[in-house]
C-alpha cells in the first residue's frame, strides 16, 4: 500500500508521533590532542614535507601559499609529524586558482585557511588507519577558529578522512594518491582544495534562496520552546556535528498544498475552491505564521516533520538521540541503508530515512532520501519515488546540509 503523504490523516499522525521528541545538543567539545600514530619512515632519503614540497614544481602553488603564511617552515621541522592533504598545481587549478599571482592577491586569511586546514598536526596518518565505518574519522587541524564557549581551550577547525571500497576522501574530495610518506609526515595528494567552511548552518542555511520555507519552518516549530532546544539555536550552535536534509520551497509548497486541500476539503469546501485556496496560500513561506492555519501546521507537527531531517546517532551512555554526526555525500552507502535521525529520540523503534549513494568515479552523481512509513511495526513502507539531492555537501563550521526535493515523512 502506498501512503501519500499530503493527507491531512499522516500529517495529523506527526503531531502525535512527535510531541515528545526532545533535542539533546552533545557538547561536542573540542577533541583532545591524538595520540600520535609513528609509522617507520619509508623513504630511503631523508627529506622533509617542506622539502619536497620546495623542490617539486608540481607543488609550486601550495609552497607559495605556505610561504606566504610561515607554513612551510613547521613543514621543514622534522621534530614534528603532520598528515598533509596536499593539492597539488592541477588541484589548484581545478578549484578555480589559477597561477601563484592569484595566490599573492588572495586575503591573507583565505591562503592561510586552505594552508592550515590542509594540516593534521601530531601524526602520521596513513590509509590504513582511516576506519571504514559510517561515516568518517575526525581530525582536528592546525586551523583555530576561536575557543570553547566559556572557556579558554581553542577550537581546531577539523577535517573529515573516510575509506569505502571505491576509495578515499578528506571531507568530499577525493585523494587521488595516498601515503607518500617523508620524514616528519605523510602526504596524500588530493583532487581539489580541500576548504574550511566559514559560517555555522544557520547563516549558510538562512542564506540560501532556496529554503526560506524551511526557515520559516523552523520559526514555527520554535514556537514556544527555548534555548539550545529551539533547531534555530541548534542550527546556530557553532560546536557540533550535525547532517540535514533541508527540503527546497518547492518540496514544502507541494507538502503545505496537500496539507491545506485536505484539510479544507474534510471541511466541506467545494473541491475548486479548496485547491485555489491551498495554492494561493502555500504560495508563500508566510504560510507557516498564519494563526488560521495553526491548527493544520502545528508546532508540534512541524517540528516532528522537521525532526525527521535531522541525522542522529545514540549517546552511549543514555541512548538518547543526538544530531552529532556529519555525513557527506561519499560517506553514504552505495547500496539502499537506513540512517537514523532525531525522531528516534522519540521513538526509538523507528527504522530511520533510507540513502543511497551513486557514484561517477570518485564522486558522487546522485544522492537519494527515501522517507519509510513502517511505524507501526508491519505497516506499509512509502513506495513513491525517493528525494533526490539538488545541492549536496554545503559544508559549514558545525556541519553540513543536502537540499533535496521533497519533504521526507515517517508516516
Amino acid at each position: 500500500m502506498q501512503i501519500n503523504p499530503l493527507k491531512k490523516s499522516a500529517v495529523s499522525k506527526l503531531s502525535l508521533l512527535f510531541a515528545t521528541v526532545i533535542l539533546i545538543v552533545s557538547c561536542n567539545k573540542d577533541l583532545a590532542e591524538p595520540t600520535p600514530i609513528i609509522h617507520p619512515d619509508a623513504n630511503a632519503v631523508n627529506t622533509s614535507l617542506g622539502s619536497v614540497i620546495s623542490a617539486d614544481p608540481d607543488y609550486s602553488f601550495y609552497k607559495a601559499a605556505a610561504t606566504r603564511v610561515g607554513a612551510l617552515t613547521m613543514l621543514n621541522d622534522s621534530s614534528k609529524r603532520f598528515t598533509l592533504l596536499l593539492p597539488n598545481n592541477n588541484a589548484f587549478i581545478a578549484s578555480g586558482i589559477t597561477s601563484v599571482a592569484m595566490i599573492g592577491a588572495m586575503p591573507i586569511t583565505s591562503v592561510g585557511g586552505i594552508v592550515q586546514y590542509s594540516m593534521i598536526p601530531g601524526q602520521q596518518y596513513l590509509s590504513t588507519d582511516i576506519p571504514a565505518s559510517f561515516p568518517n574519522v575526525q581530525l582536528p587541524t592546525t586551523l583555530t577558529i576561536g575557543v570553547l564557549p566559556g572557556t579558554t581551550v581553542p577550537l581546531k577547525m577539523s577535517i573529515f578522512l573516510s575509506k569505502r571500497d571505491n576509495g578515499l576522501w578528506a571531507n568530499n574530495i577525493p585523494i587521488l594518491t595516498p601515503d607518500l610518506k617523508y620524514r616528519n609526515g605523510v602526504i596524500h595528494l588530493v583532487a581539489g582544495i580541500v576548504a574550511p567552511p566559514s559560517r555555522v548552518l544557520k547563516a549558510a542555511m538562512y542564506s540560501n534562496p532556496d529554503l526560506t520555507y524551511f526557515k520559516a519552518a523552523v520559526a514555527r516549530a520554535d514556537s514556544g520552546a527555548s534555548g539550545l532546544n529551539k533547531l534555530d539555536s541548534l542550527l546556530g550552535y557553532g560546536v557540533t556535528n550535525m547532517t540535514i536534509l533541508a527540503p527546497n520551497d518547492a518540496a514544502f509548497k507541494v507538502l503545505i498544498f496537500g496539507s491545506i486541500y485536505g484539510y479544507l476539503t474534510s471541511q466541506g469546501m467545494d473541491p475548486a475552491t479548496a485547491a485555489a485556496t491551498a495554492t494561493a496560500l502555500a504560495a508563500s513561506p508566510d504560510v507557516f505564521s498564519n494563526p488560521a492555519l495553526f491548527s493544520v501546521m502545528t508546532a508540534a507537527t512541524v517540528k516532528g516533520i522537521l525532526a525527521y531531517h535531522f541525522l542522529a546517532t545514540p549517546n552511549p551512555v543514555t541512548g538518547a538521540y543526538q544530531p552529532n554526526i556529519r555525513a557527506f555525500s561519499n560517506n553514504f552507502s552505495t547500496t539502499p541503508a537506513f540512517y537514523k535521525t532525531l525522531v528516534n529520540s522519540g521513538v526509538a523503534i523507528h527504522p530511520g530515512v533510507m540513502a543511497q549513494a551513486t557514484f561517477t568515479g570518485p564522486f558522487v552523481s546522485s544522492l537519494q532520501f527515501t522517507g519509510l512509513g513502517t511505524f507501526p511495526p508491519g505497516g506499509a513502507p512509502y513506495s513513491d519515488a525517493a528525494a533526490t539531492t539538488v545541492s549536496k555537501d554545503n559544508h559549514a563550521v558545525n556541519g553540513v546540509y543536502h537540499v533535496i526535493d521533497k519533504v521526507l515523512l515517517p508516516q
